[in-house]
């Protein structure tokens, strides 16, 4: 070790001492008290609830799936998803994120980079492994529980979870650092400068994005805190820089809302991608499910699970309408109207990309297009109510004090998830279980027909709640 780098260990040391006492930094223990929590709810709730679903899904089917391409398939899916969103939340709030007087006092001063900011990225970095081996270690119980793998399944499913939880780690870390423009100047003497390494990563953060990031984190934590989703998409939405040249022609209300989404999603073709993208996978993903037996009716929840996703991704002027509640109406449009008008752009999107994915998929297992196609088309209504639901949900209740509780906060914003899930889900299964019951149908149809109406009723009462009186 180097006499610059033992100088620089003792002034932190000192640093930290006068900060936060002999005790030293108090993050260690929030973060292994977070992670004492995470294997208590994992294994409260996550294990039992897989465990269940692995079981009604059939043990043996699913056992056979491990054995095929397709659990590969599954694998290799699920960590470019994570990389990719690793990537963009590094670009929002990356994983070296220190305090702003931290970044002001103490990086800016003559210190190793490297050395001043370590302890957040460490922090990141056991978060990122054990999160993913923790999903590993639940995903191998369930299915070890459920007798539906053996006991070497375990093993490896934790290993597979860390790598994914690396992958995610290693681009999070390169969403942020490469805000920063390389350096210019030469690494310190006896300092490594291996292009890739963690430490050359976070000595590339320069000042200015490193302030950013802590600002802006410390606002998007106050406005979880606070059940206030709108500050916290806005804090994270990126700047429009395409299509800014583009204007609207004069239509009439309904074919300028219209209009004005479409040209939204030609400014942030990103979204437009993504949504594509995950509405085609998840009709792939349904016609899969209904069109052939040997795949289990528990990929119907995952494919509600992206179908939600893809929606969501598709509906930016829906959440950008309900940002807007209680404002004056635009063209002087009803509330309730607007909102549906909003649901046209995503709705039909949506609704091609899964019919036609589901049909195609379902031919090429040798099903038939009306096996899956009425499900498609009931997918796309039910999500459809529950984008409604999710835009105009409004601040969680706080029922004992004015700033709701966590688990408020996290039900509130889940709910429309969970519920889409669930209808999705259980209608596919019901599908395959019963595929000829007229009452499967009716209810389905009830179903849809019921949170699109929940949804609509939402969007009044959002919009008579901000109304003088």
């Amino acid at each position: 070790m180097t006499a610059s780098a033992v100088s620089d260990q003792e002034r932190l040391a000192d640093t930290r001492h006068v900060l936060h006492g002999p005790s030293g930094n108090p993050a260690r223990k929030e973060v292994a008290y977070a992670a004492y929590v995470a294997v208590i709810l994992v294994g409260l709730y996550g294990f039992p609830v897989l465990r269940a679903l692995v079981l009604a899904a059939d043990p043996e089917a699913m056992g056979s799936a491990l054995r095929s391409p397709w659990a590969v398939l599954v694998v290799v899916a699920v960590t470019a998803v994570v990389a990719v969103l690793g990537r963009e939340a590094g670009r929002v709030r990356g994983p070296v994120v220190a305090p702003v007087p931290w970044v002001d006092h103490v990086v800016a001063s003559s210190l190793d980079r490297w050395a001043a900011l370590r302890p957040w990225f460490g922090y990141s970095l056991f978060a990122v492994l054990f999160a993913g081996g923790l999903s590993g270690l639940l995903v191998g119980a369930a299915f070890l529980g459920a007798r539906a793998a053996s006991w070497w399944f375990v093993p490896i499913t934790v290993a597979v979870g860390l790598l994914v939880g690396l992958v995610g780690g290693t681009t999070w870390l390169l969403g942020q650092s490469r805000l920063s423009p390389p350096l210019r100047r030469g690494p310190r003497p006896g300092v490594s400068s291996r292009l890739g390494a963690p430490s050359a990563e976070v000595r590339r953060m320069g000042l200015p994005e490193l302030r950013t990031q802590a600002a802006r984190s410390n606002r998007i934590v106050g406005g979880v805190q606070a059940g206030d989703l709108r500050a916290v998409r806005l804090e994270a939405a990126r700047p429009v820089t395409r299509g800014r040249a583009l204007r609207l022609r004069r239509r009439g209300p309904v074919a300028t809302l219209v209009a004005r989404d479409v040209l939204g999603l030609r400014r942030a073709p990103g979204a437009a991608v993504v949504g594509l993208v995950l509405t085609v996978l998840g009709g792939v993903t349904l016609g899969a499910t209904l069109g052939s037996s040997a795949v289990p009716p528990l990929v119907g929840f995952v494919a509600a699970i992206i179908g939600y996703v893809g929606f969501g991704a598709l509906a930016e002027g829906l959440r950008l309408e309900a940002d807007t509640v209680g404002t004056p109406a635009l063209f002087g449009m009803p509330p309730v109207r607007a909102a549906a008008t909003h649901l046209v752009v995503p709705g039909l999107t949506h609704l091609v990309g899964t019919t036609l994915a589901g049909s195609v998929t379902a031919l090429a297992v040798g099903s038939t297009v009306g096996e899956v196609l009425p499900w498609c088309v009931m997918t796309t209504v039910v999500l459809s109510g529950g984008s409604l639901l999710a835009a105009y949900r409004g601040r969680p209740p706080a029922t004992f004090s004015t700033v709701p509780s966590p688990q408020t906060v996290a039900i509130w914003y889940s709910s429309p998830l969970v519920l889409c899930t669930l209808l999705v889900g259980g209608m596919v299964w019901g599908a395959v279980q019963w595929p000829t019951s007229g009452l499967l149908v009716i209810a389905t149809w009830v179903a849809g027909a019921s949170i699109v109406y929940a949804g609509l009723r939402r969007v009044d009462r959002e919009s008579m709640s901000h109304r003088d009186v």
